[in-house]
């Protein structure tokens, strides 16, 4: 009897052992995740304090800093910034404080926490094409279609493009593919001609013969409204995972309602904007000009203030010493209806903040439009 009774016993106290360590982790790890958080909307707040200080001095300092602001946020905004500056001179263990008198929370130093956190990335968004966009033309003049087929025409796509629609022709899917994202959000229920591209006219058909095909036997009719989220972009026909994974990078449908800002392209933006204006085709030699004009491009904004002289007639100036002619009234259209934009208009930034304690990690995701006042989130996620 003592044996089984020791056996029993001794089974419940491990029972109740592994119960306890269970419990206890977990609170443990619930206790990290909420500091994680915390953390993570600290260097959002910090982010966003650095945002509104970058638009007080803008107009007075902005065009001696060589980039903006913004890009600088990896460096400025994290923990270990704030520690170092935070840091106190001296030791604080050297000062005895009477047993009555201490406090976990006072008597720590601001900048002595557990964890750490940091901004992961900040993007203006006015950089890239608006699938929102709703003044850059219809029908044949659509320019939002021009800087689509620009994005999608470089050779080295095909392979994607002859798997994503019916044919195997990837300039025909290309086509498909951009009246699609067109028809998703306009207003009626027939299929863009994207003769801006083709130079030619093709009779209306209703644009939801496109959505009877689906995969995985979906069944669903366009939306006819504007994006809400970039991850929308998955339900237009023709768009799959691989096409998300190269060219998402070159979309937004927060940003305003305008056309890109040239002072704060990525370099494959600005590939884009050359494609759409030059006056031929692109041809796989032209891979060494491009390379050129982004050289061009650079030793123009490297300098001091050298953002400040983006105008037309410098990415004309880049173009001809990279030895690329370009279309000049396709250009002069960009620029007079703001599909492409030379002054500075960055105002729409996506935000990642993370934070971490030990195991645990928080990120959030934000859109934020400078508006003037205290700003506006147009965006919120949280992983």
């Amino acid at each position: 009897m003592v044996l089984v009774i020791t056996t029993v016993l001794s089974a419940l106290a491990a029972d109740l052992s592994n119960g306890t360590t269970v419990n206890l982790r977990a609170a443990v790890n619930a206790r990290d995740e909420l500091q994680a958080h915390f953390h993570a909307r600290s260097a959002l707040e910090l982010e966003l304090f650095v945002l509104r200080f970058q638009a007080l001095v803008k107009n007075s300092l902005g065009s001696f800093l060589p980039i903006p602001l913004f890009e600088l946020s990896g460096m400025l905004v994290s923990s270990d910034t704030v520690k170092g500056i935070l840091d106190e001179d001296g030791d604080p263990e050297d000062e005895i404080i009477p047993e009555d008198e201490k406090s976990f929370a006072a008597d720590l130093p601001i900048g002595d926490f557990q964890g750490s956190f940091w901004v992961e990335e900040v993007v203006d968004e006015n950089r890239k094409i608006n699938l929102n966009a709703t003044d850059l033309g219809v029908g044949c003049q659509n320019l939002l279609h021009l800087m689509m087929g620009a994005v999608f025409d470089d050779p080295r796509y095909d392979p994607l493009f002859e798997r994503l629609g019916d044919s195997r022709d990837p300039v025909r899917n290309r086509i498909d593919l951009i009246a699609n994202i067109t028809d998703w959000g306009d207003g009626n229920e027939t299929v863009d001609p994207v003769c801006i591209l083709t130079n030619e006219q093709v009779g209306a058909s209703a644009e939801d013969a496109r959505f009877d095909l689906l995969p995985y036997d979906a069944e669903y009719e366009p939306k006819n409204g504007m994006f809400d989220s970039l991850q929308e972009l998955r339900l237009v026909p023709y768009v799959n995972d691989a096409f998300m994974r190269v060219f998402s990078k070159y979309f937004t449908v927060w940003g305003d309602n305008g056309g890109i800002a040239m002072q704060t392209a990525d370099p494959w933006m600005l590939l884009a904007v050359v494609r759409a204006v030059m006056a031929r085709p692109v041809q796989p030699g032209d891979d060494e000009r491009f390379r050129a004009f982004l050289e061009e491009w650079t030793l123009i904004t490297a300098v001091p203030g050298g953002r400040s002289l983006i105008n037309e007639q410098t990415f004309v100036q880049a173009m001809t010493a990279a030895g690329i002619a370009h279309d000049a009234s396709k250009l002069q259209r960009l620029v007079q209806q703001n599909a492409i934009r030379f002054q500075d208009v960055s105002s729409v930034y996506r935000i990642t903040a993370v934070g971490r304690v030990n195991d645990a990690s928080s990120r959030i995701t934000v859109v934020w439009r400078d508006n003037g006042a205290a700003g506006e989130i147009k965006y919120w996620r949280e992983d």
